[in-house]
This record gives structure tokens, C-alpha cells and sequence, in this order.
């Protein structure tokens, strides 16, 4: 994806501005929207708007849904230009950020930060309704993702002597991703 060169000259609204000091990680327009504090399609269209100036590109642009927002390398170089602390270009280039954005959804997003031991399905729901009161997630959801998320790795079985179902575990590609939501998930 081609991006503009860097402009000394870029006139950002406040927004868009928040949205630049804020990025720390690639982020969907919903975890942004939340950290902001602001509705959705404004975020959106700030967020394409920046996009249309280079200042940001999509990571995993071939996604329909959850789509991930990071800075672009004009996009650094004006964020290092308006901050004091500088943007590194830090290991985001060895996470697969499809599989990332994929976990975005909010059944498997609310799995994967509830799984801070082994556990059962049925008591990851009763700690992620526990966690967030409204939340509307069975068993058989939290079933359904186990299954999904056991298939890319990100969760992993413990069986253990005298239980007949096993307990689900994060794997480290699944601790990865949990650090990530939850740091995308801080509203500031």
C-alpha cells in the first residue's frame, strides 16, 4: 500500500489528533471509538480520513469486519514530530494481524481476557457476565469459541484426572493477544 510522504504542513482536527497520541498498537475503530469516548462513525470517518492522508493504513485490509488501524511511516514520523516519546517500530511485524483481527469479535475478544487460569466453558461465562454485567453469551457460545480458537492455537486443553471435560488454557500466542485487548480495551 502506498502512502504519502510526511507533510510538515498536515492540519489535523482535535480527533484526529487524539487518535494519533492514542495509537499505540494496530486497533479497530470500536476499540478506539471506546478509548475516545466518542460514536463509532466519527471515529470511522477520522479514521478514513487519516487513512486518505497517509498518516495511518489498515494491517489487515483484506477483512470485511475488525479491521486493524496502525500508523503508517508518514504517520510516525508525524506523531515522533508532535510527541516528546518517540514511536518505535516495535515486533508488530511478527504477529499475524489477521488472525489478531479476528479475535476482535466480542464473544472471542471477552474468552480470551477472561482466561486468566484453566478453565470450564461454563465458568468462563459466569466470569466474563461477572466481569461485564449485559453480557449476552452462553455456554455454548463461549463452546463455540473455544472450538475456534483451539484450532489457531490460541487456547489449548488441560485434562486432568477425574474430570471428564477438559480445561481451556491460553497458549502464549493467546497470552499475546490478551495483552493486546487489554491494552486496546483501556479507555483513556
Amino acid at each position: 500500500m502506498k502512502t504519502k510522504s510526511y507533510s510538515p504542513q498536515v492540519v489535523l482536527s482535535e480527533v484526529a489528533n487524539d487518535v494519533l497520541s492514542i495509537l499505540t498498537q494496530p486497533v479497530t475503530a470500536t476499540q478506539l471509538a471506546r478509548q475516545l469516548r466518542i460514536p463509532l462513525d466519527r471515529c470511522s470517518n477520522v479514521l478514513s480520513g487519516l487513512c486518505s492522508q497517509g498518516l495511518i493504513c489498515c494491517v489487515n485490509p483484506e477483512a470485511t469486519r475488525s479491521r486493524l488501524f496502525w500508523l503508517s511511516e508518514s504517520g510516525r514520523k508525524y506523531k515522533n514530530a508532535q510527541e516528546a516519546h518517540p514511536v518505535g517500530t516495535t515486533d508488530m511485524q511478527s504477529i499475524d494481524w489477521r488472525l489478531y483481527g479476528t479475535v476482535c469479535f466480542s464473544h472471542r475478544s471477552e474468552v480470551i481476557r477472561t482466561l486468566s487460569e484453566p478453565l470450564q466453558p461454563a465458568q468462563i461465562k459466569r466470569r466474563a457476565a461477572f466481569r461485564k454485567p449485559g453480557l449476552r453469551m452462553s455456554a455454548n457460545n463461549v463452546r463455540d469459541v473455544i472450538r475456534y480458537l483451539k484450532s489457531h492455537g490460541v487456547v489449548r486443553p488441560v485434562h486432568l484426572k477425574k474430570r471428564a471435560h477438559p480445561l481451556y488454557e491460553l497458549t502464549e500466542l493467546g497470552h499475546h493477544f490478551q495483552r493486546l485487548l487489554l491494552k486496546a480495551e483501556a479507555v483513556r
